[in-house]
């Protein structure tokens, strides 16, 4: 097991830090249209001609990728630490009557019956995961066999990270790397870490969840590109680049398509 500071392990303890009264999530996304877009085309494409009678939507704020999610299922768990986010969703998502909102208390553990889900989507939940082994072990249980997953993964492998590690004669670790924090207005204790995919997928294989297909994800991300190219030139090539880049792990962002042995 990764070894952790008493300081890591207190971070790592808090699943409630979006309750903060200075922070926004809605406002977080404010100038990364980009980034929620490059995230909608993967998930479509993962989702494509698939259709689930129950979908868990696991760490998914206020809702903001649950309306892709119900395009193709029959009802949806919308699934969060965060009150102040859910009482938001449920605005957010008004016009769905097939939603439930259930807040999670315990960390690493999902709110459904074991064998109970038959699609369970996590974005942007495991850059507040020091170490997501028992995550993943409660998301295999809760997934019916032949159950699919859509996990997204904050990748420290990404290609400017590489360059970062060659540069300096070092290699990418293979352990949880934390980042600091990246949020406005988050207190000062919340966890960011981003991962290995090499790793990843060693959990992933270890609690039976099998990778059907892999994305990368927010490939242009960059000041430099958001500042020369047009939002539908950035998208096309998002579009375009996501699989053929999967192989390379190039994006900061990668998403899983996994399926749980039956």
């Amino acid at each position: 097991m990764v070894a952790q500071t008493s300081a890591v392990r207190n971070k790592s303890n808090r699943i409630d830090f979006y309750d903060h009264d200075k922070h926004s999530y809605e406002e977080f996304w404010v100038g990364r249209e980009y980034e929620h877009e490059s995230e909608v085309i993967a998930l479509n494409r993962l989702l494509k001609n698939r259709h689930y009678k129950l979908a868990m939507d696991y760490g998914g704020g206020y809702g903001r990728i649950s309306p892709v999610i119900l395009e193709h299922t029959d009802k949806l768990i919308l699934v969060d630490p965060s009150k102040k986010q859910l009482d938001i969703g449920r605005r957010f998502l008004q016009d769905y009557k097939n939603v439930d909102f259930v807040k999670v208390t315990e960390k690493d553990s999902v709110p459904a019956k074991d064998n109970s889900l038959d699609l369970l989507v996590m974005v942007r939940v495991s850059h507040h995961l020091p170490d997501p082994r028992l995550t993943f072990q409660a998301i295999a249980k809760a997934l019916k066999p032949g159950g699919e997953a859509i996990i997204e993964i904050a990748n420290e492998a990404h290609f400017v990270n590489r360059l970062r590690y060659m540069k300096n004669l070092k290699t990418v670790p293979k352990q949880p790397v934390p980042i600091g924090s990246v949020a406005n207005g988050i207190v000062d204790d919340t966890p960011f870490f981003n991962h290995h995919p090499k790793t990843i997928e060693a959990m992933f294989n270890a609690n039976g969840l099998n990778v059907e297909k892999k994305l990368s994800v927010s490939n242009l991300r960059h000041r430099a590109l958001k500042a020369h190219l047009s939002m539908d030139r950035m998208l096309a090539l998002e579009k375009y680049f996501q699989g053929k880049l999967s192989i390379l792990d190039f994006g900061p962002s990668i998403f899983f398509l996994l399926k749980k042995e039956e």
